[in-house]
Formats: C-alpha cells, structure tokens, sequence
C-alpha cells in the first residue's frame, strides 16, 4: 500500500515537474511580462485614469522597466547559485538584444534599463521588507520624474509586489524543467 502511494506520488511529481520549457522560452516569457507589464490592471487602472496622459505614459514606461529590474532580482534571487540563473539571464539578454537591433525603441528600453537596474538595485538593499517597498516606491517616483509623488510611489509599490508574485510563479513553474 506505501509503495502503490509512493508510485502514485511519484508520478504526480514527475507530471507537475517534467521539463517544460528552456531558458530561451523562459527569456521570452519574461519579455512578454514586461510588454504586458505596461498594461492597466485593476488594482492600479482608476488611479492610472485619473493622472494627465503624459504623467500615465511616464508611469506605464516605469512599469515596464521596474517589471525589467524585477525578472533580474527575482531571477538571481531564486537561483543564486544554481547554474539555471546565468542560463535563464542570458536568454532574456539575448532576446532583448534581438530587439534592440531591429527597433531603436527597444534599444532605447535597453539602455534605460541598465540605469534602472542601479536605481533598483540600491533600493531593495534594505533591512526589512516594509523598509525595502518604501524605497522601492520612492524609487519609482523619482524615476518618474516626480520625487515624493505619494502616487507615483503608491503606484510603484503596488506594482513591484505584483510584478514580484508573477516573476517568482513563472520562475517556480520553469524550475522542474531544470530537474
């Protein structure tokens, strides 16, 4: 009877993480969050709607590459060590590469991006997690063009949580593909 429930669990295991995808489907994936990342949701579309069209498209634009800064942390994050990370990172490189030769926009994305990736990266190093949304928010707002917009900021910490979940839950369902 164990070894008819082992088996069975097995194969569960087996079902739920067979290799599912590559580091180059995964580097898609992530470009596909960061186009979508632009996208109203509900948790932040009214307080979108009520900004002027030119604060909405800085804010949209800052949420693609928050959404950027965030495949990276989460990335490294999850797999420190594991030699996945470096595969999974210079997929979603190279796919932004490809991008950035045939559109200018794209390459204009890349390199802020990069500044980004700083701007981020300073503000997550922090001592606990309520701390680490403040200055992610703060962050945000600045980039924006609008430091201490309690908005902007309002705006940034809703999204990087959101932006957090999704990149960690596509992550973790890519993670038995690496068995």
């Amino acid at each position: 009877m164990v070894s008819t429930l082992t088996r069975k669990v097995s194969r569960l295991v087996d079902r739920l993480f067979k290799k599912k995808a590559t580091p180059q489907k995964i580097g898609l994936s992530f470009v596909e969050m960061i186009i979508k990342s632009r996208e109203p949701k509900r948790e932040t579309n009214g307080t979108l709607s009520a900004l002027s069209e030119k604060d909405r498209e800085r804010v949209q634009l800052e949420t693609m590459l928050l959404q950027g800064f965030v495949i990276e942390y989460v990335t490294s994050e999850l797999f420190r060590d594991r030699p996945e990370r470096l595969g999974i990172l210079n997929a979603y490189y190279a796919v932004l590469d490809d991008l950035a030769k045939q559109d200018p926009v794209w390459r204009s994305f890349d390199n802020e991006l990069r500044n980004r990736t700083v701007l981020y990266s300073q503000a997550v190093t922090a001592p606990s997690l309520d701390v680490l949304l403040t200055r992610v928010g703060d962050a945000f707002a600045d980039a924006c063009g609008d430091a201490g917009n309690a908005l902007f900021s309002m705006i940034g910490i809703i999204e990087f949580e959101m932006q957090y979940v999704a990149t960690c839950k596509l992550c973790i369902e890519y993670v038995g593909a690496f068995g």
